[in-house]
């Protein structure tokens, strides 16, 4: 599914390479890698060799030597001088294709040129003239031309911005491609590239782009004057590469070229020595000529950057700025580095029209995804406390995505702003936190109950809590009352676990914390925590009140009885004589209202009491259990047996240890008042992955099943069954009644099962989690 959504953008992306590597060539973009490669030269500038020398037909010259052309004896007599001051070959950028009206001096120019090395041009005919067929060369005299070291073409290319910034190594008509004259001079093969064709048929091969050396006059240039009447030193013409050409405007070819980032005139003959000085030296800026390099260069940036956007959806103009950037210094560094000239303008184009698209592709998925979340809020059944919404003012021609949009906003709004009544309104103090524990809203009952905390002078409902404080901070200063809050499920906060359940403030106010996670829809984890303060300052009072009467009332049950054993024993010991039955019978039931009270008083705090949970094992519990009792089992004469599995002995379970054995000890001990002498009470223990299940079985006269049934289920029942005077015992009544509450409010269960005559086994269920 996934690689059919990104199968049409994987597709463009392999085609736009291509396209833009063909507009590369084309005006526009042809024009915009110009440019940049205009202001890029001065990167690769070299000086100009002192191999070169021009040899100037300028105007001083003209002015000496009369107006142009010129004897061709001149030119003979020039050479002469050159070839005595030896120097190492001559390119004469002359036409020399018109025989001169005296045949001898034809033949006393070829006969100088024999003297050294001497190249002459040939000049590219794109025009029919007499005698010359079209697209052939214009060539020198024949006599001269078989002087001559080497003729070549001097063709220089202008750019479609008229600017000379290449030529070509060779060119020519199909089956006469001429080589350049300056390959020719610097003794270079010629290239072996595939030759291109332009509209009218001529081949081009090995574009050679130049990297001028700087204005007109970089190269040492003399006056040809001056070299005619031997008045430059040999030193200065010994082992040289002569240029002899014009350098006058109206006389010979000038061009505008990129001199230091910016078009300026000059003479072709100096254009000449900048491409030979180049390939002499080995310093000629080279291009991509295959197609598949260019739309690699073309390609990978746009691949690279699209990879980017779908990795971080949020920076676009970041990342397509960066490798546009990027790119440009990689095209810089190699022009500077390689002399290779990588355009960059075409991939920053391509970069750019990327960006466009993925903006106006990310553009509508967000505006899709919007209508998509209004037409889900929109079809949201309108609640019971829904208000109802103002009728909207639209433009009449509103489209219906844009209304559906208003319409969800607006219910949006009106519950957001109904919720926040709702709890401003509520009598339960709330508190709303971020995942770090930081409160960011609050009501007025909360204000009202944590006056401490907000730093205005009590008594202010309208105070706000401080937001962005950290609560467990903000409940420092009050006294815990409770155990720490219950864990959630999964991992909670670490600032949950330093919180507890109920505090009490300094004006002695008891407030109870519940901690609820606020979860999104589409996510798993909280985006946040809604902290319920309950104030339960009279429930406390009235516990406090109620524990006061109990202890009242057990002290008032006690007393008397206690009164009533010490006479008996007084009586006992003042006539030296056993007790008579009515006194032993008032000993036994004053023993027995004293034992009631008793487990009055622990019924009463199984009740009401505060419940110490803290981890405890399981095994060392139980045993702690057995010691206890032990002692009354072997004074009942009664065997007392431990069973807990191999397995089981490790299990810690959060309990309030102390009560737990108390609830346990209780169902032992009428275990044991009710088995036979010699018998057998067992307390076992087994667990599985949900619970930990402790047994107590005995061998008394046992029960029947419904009266056991009754006697689990009946909280108001007070003595069941028989009771004794020995110490530890207790009856069925209100014993029971207080192993019920301890199992209860361990979150757990109390179970039995019984037969007359069989003895009875009662179970108790606790869970793990």
């Amino acid at each position: 599914m996934r690689l059919r959504i990104l199968a049409p953008a994987l597709v463009a992306l392999l085609l736009f390479p291509a396209v833009l590597a063909w507009l590369a060539h084309r005006p526009g973009l042809a024009q915009l890698d110009m440019l940049a490669y205009d202001h890029a030269l001065p990167l690769v500038a070299q000086p100009a060799s002192s191999d070169i020398l021009i040899v100037a037909i300028d105007e001083y010259s003209l002015a000496e030597l009369g107006k142009w052309p010129w004897p061709r004896e001149t030119h003979a007599r020039l050479l002469d001088r050159l070839a005595v001051a030896g120097a190492r070959s001559v390119m004469l950028d002359l036409l020399l294709m018109e025989p001169s009206a005296d045949p001898s001096q034809d033949r006393r120019l070829a006969q100088a040129m024999t003297r050294l090395p001497v190249y002459l041009p040939l000049q590219a005919n794109r025009a029919p003239q007499a005698d010359i067929a079209q697209d052939e060369f214009l060539s020198p005299l024949p006599l001269l031309r078989e002087r001559a070291k080497g003729v070549g073409h001097v063709e220089l290319i202008l750019d479609a911005d008229g600017v000379a910034r290449s030529l070509f190594m060779g060119l020519g008509p199909p089956g006469d491609i001429e080589p350049y004259i300056g390959l020719l001079m610097a003794g270079r093969a010629p290239p072996q590239a595939p030759p291109l064709s332009d509209a009218t048929g001529w081949s081009y091969t090995g574009r050679l782009r130049i990297p001028f050396a700087g204005p007109q006059g970089s190269y040492r240039t003399v006056p040809y004057v001056h070299v005619l009447r031997d008045e430059v030193p040999d030193v200065f013409l010994r082992d040289k590469i002569v240029l002899v050409g014009s350098t006058t405007a109206g006389l010979g070819d000038r061009v505008v070229a990129p001199l230091a980032g910016r078009p300026e005139s000059l003479a072709g003959v100096e254009v000449h020595a900048n491409a030979i000085d180049q390939l002499m030296h080995h310093r000629a800026v080279k291009t991509p000529e295959w197609w598949a390099g260019t739309y690699l260069w073309i390609g990978l940036p746009m691949w690279l950057a699209a990879w980017l956007l779908w990795r971080r959806e949020g920076a676009g103009l970041a990342v397509v700025s960066a490798v546009a950037v990027g790119w440009i210094l990689v095209s810089m560094a190699s022009l500077y580095a390689l002399h290779w000239w990588l355009a960059p303008a075409t991939p920053v184009v391509g970069l750019l029209a990327l960006y466009l698209a993925w903006s106006w592709r990310r553009q509508r998925s967000q505006l899709r995804y919007l209508q998509q979340r209004a037409e889900h809020l929109r079809a949201l059944p309108s609640g019971a406390f829904e208000l109802p919404l103002a009728p909207l003012q639209q433009p009449r021609h509103a489209a219906p995505s844009k209304r559906a949009l208003d319409l969800a906003i607006s219910r949006m709004v009106g519950m957001q702003v109904l919720a926040d009544a709702t709890i401003q309104s509520m009598p339960v103090g709330v508190l709303l936190c971020d995942v770090q524990g930081r409160i960011v809203g609050s009501n007025s009952a909360a204000r009202q109950l944590l006056p401490d905390a907000a730093p205005l002078e009590q008594g202010d409902p309208a105070r706000p809590v401080p937001t962005q404080q950290f609560l467990p901070e903000l409940l420092r200063p009050m006294q815990p009352q409770s155990r720490a809050l219950a864990q959630f499920s999964g991992t909670p906060p670490a600032w949950i676990g330093q919180i507890h359940a109920e505090y009490m403030t300094k004006n002695h106010r008891h407030v109870q914390l519940l901690v609820a996670s606020v979860t999104p829809p589409a996510s798993r984890a909280p985006s946040g925590y809604l902290v319920a303060l309950t104030d339960l300052t009279s429930e406390r009072r009235a516990q406090q009140q109620r524990e006061q009467w109990h202890r009242f009332l057990s002290h008032d049950l006690r007393n008397p009885q206690a009164n009533i054993l010490a006479l008996i024993e007084l009586e006992k010991i003042n006539t030296g004589e056993s007790l008579s039955p009515l006194s032993s019978a008032i000993q036994r039931e004053a023993m027995r209202t004293l034992e009631l009270a008793e487990d009055f008083l622990d019924v009463s705090h199984a009740w009401t009491g505060n419940y110490r949970f803290a981890p405890t094992h399981m095994g060392a519990l139980l045993l702690d259990v057995h010691d206890q009792v032990l002692a009354y089992a072997t004074r009942k004469d009664v065997t007392l047996v431990l069973r807990v599995g191999e397995n089981d002995e490790e299990i810690e379970l959060n309990v309030d240890a102390a009560l737990l054995a108390r609830a346990i000890i209780n169902l032992l001990n009428n275990a044991i008042r009710h088995s036979p002498d010699r018998g057998t009470v067992e307390l076992c223990m087994g667990a599985d992955a949900h619970e930990v299940a402790i047994a107590v079985v005995d061998q008394g006269e046992g029960m029947s099943e419904p009266f056991l049934q009754r006697l689990l289920s009946a909280p108001h029942e007070t003595s069941v069954g028989r009771s004794s005077g020995e110490p530890g015992g207790r009856s069925h009544g209100l014993g029971l009644e207080f192993v019920r509450t301890v199992v209860a409010r361990h979150g757990g269960t109390i179970d039995g099962h019984a037969a007359p005559g069989l003895g009875c086994t009662f179970w108790i269920s606790l869970p793990r989690g």
